[in-house]
């Protein structure tokens, strides 16, 4: 076993777990239904090899604050656990047995994942690989389900991974401390000075209510992620900036602001050593946009990429670092307000000899007040708003997820007026 200091982001997941954690909002579950003849001893040996392949994926914690640290132990086995499911309707059972997993929390200062196969039938299955957040994020995920492909023996062989997690704390630890990272400090600190964040209508948590994780949902229809794609395309930009002007519009409609921050996790893997690693990289970086009145949706559309490739440029320091929060308003934080694009998982699989599908999982809690994701599903896009029903109210929560599917749709389009009113 070695021991290592957390990362700023791992601290950080730590403090709100300890507050909103009791729902699984710490958790981060990849969910893989897997039809076919399943081979499950060298699907176990295959999660085996792939807690070997990844030091965050044997890494328990203890300590608080400033003393957490990280305990990364010897590879070894695998643990699976078997479960068996009701055959006569598989996709309700699996939905409501998977709901029930991520639910539970990953207690990371035993062991950071707890796997779940599902058996359904002798040739349907379920598999839940239900990761503790700070050992992983979203592009970690991907490389999770492809390295689990190619070490069961359904794709090719793998690259080396060049720096484990804890060289990427060491060097980051060095990075934050040197002259090199002020450039960073200074663009943030301009770029934020004066914002706020979006007026949503959040109630008063009174004292001592606990925190009540609850989701909306809804679907952008592949036709219209298709006409986004292209429209951003014609913009040189991209459908993550096209996703997140659309958001800035459907919030400038419910709050009256033109000036918008939003909080946002970006991949932080500027370096190539970290092109294979799986780890909580991603950073938290607020992304301001100001709008203009009568802004039609290309220069919306042009701001917002502006914001994010400034972003992608200064990523690397995370925004809990910036001295004097120019964000800080009574009652509020940075992050009530979020908003994420997932990454584009890996498609036609084949795990331990089974055909295997991404399964999207929109039961987690949220560990923020107003969290919208956006999960690529069969060319879709689903929408996913999770949130805090101690402040935001059900049906307000309902309208920002049907606006925002509505004005997707208008936008692509080329609505002229795209927001409903």
């Amino acid at each position: 076993m070695s021991r290592v200091p957390a990362s700023v982001a791992q601290r950080l997941l730590w403090v709100l777990e300890q507050f909103r954690g009791a729902h699984g909002s710490a958790n981060c579950p990849i969910v893989l239904r897997l039809r076919g003849r399943l081979d499950v001893d060298r699907l176990t040996d295959a999660l085996t090899a792939l807690t070997a392949r990844h030091a965050s994926l044997r890494t328990t914690f203890t300590g608080r604050g400033a003393r957490l640290t990280q305990l990364v132990h010897d590879p070894g086995p695998v643990r699976l656990h078997h479960r068996d499911l009701d055959p006569a309707d598989p996709a309700r059972a699996l939905h409501a047995a998977v709901a029930d997993e991520v639910s539970r929390p990953v207690d990371a200062e035993r062991w950071p994942t707890r796997i779940t196969l599902f058996r359904l039938a002798d040739d349907d299955h379920g598999l839940c690989v239900n990761l503790h957040h700070a050992v992983t994020d979203g592009a970690s995920c991907g490389l999770i389900v492809r390295d689990l492909q190619a070490l069961a023996g359904g794709g090719p062989p793998l690259p080396a991974v060049r720096w484990q997690y804890p060289e990427f704390c060491r060097w980051q630890a060095g990075w934050l401390a040197s002259p090199e990272s002020d450039e960073d400090r200074a663009y943030w600190a301009g770029h934020l000075a004066g914002a706020r964040v979006p007026r949503l209508p959040l109630r008063p948590a009174p004292a001592g209510a606990p925190w009540a994780s609850a989701s909306s949902t809804g679907t952008i229809d592949a036709a219209t992620v298709a006409a986004l794609t292209d429209l951003a395309r014609r913009h040189r930009t991209t459908l993550a900036s096209a996703t997140l002007a659309v958001y800035y519009l459907v919030l400038r409609a419910h709050t009256g602001d033109d000036d918008l921050a939003v909080a946002s996790f970006l991949a932080n893997r500027t370096r190539p050593e970290l092109r294979h690693t799986v780890g909580l990289l991603a950073n938290m970086a607020v992304l301001r946009t100001r709008l203009g009145d009568r802004d039609g949706f290309a220069e919306v559309l042009r701001r917002t990429h502006r914001t994010a490739m400034d972003a992608f440029v200064h990523q690397r320091l995370p925004y809990q670092l910036l001295r004097g929060d120019t964000l800080a308003e009574p009652g509020r934080r940075p992050d009530d307000v979020m908003f994420q694009l997932v990454p584009q998982l890996p498609g036609g699989l084949r795990v331990a000899g089974a055909e295997a599908e991404i399964v999207v999982v929109n039961q987690l809690g949220s560990r923020f007040e107003c969290e919208f994701q956006l999960y690529p599903q069969h060319g879709a896009l689903r929408a996913v708003l999770c949130y805090n029903r101690t402040r935001l109210d059900d049906a307000l929560a309902a309208r920002l997820v049907g606006d925002y599917v509505a004005t997707a749709a208008a936008v692509a389009r080329g609505d002229g007026h795209p927001v409903p009113s």
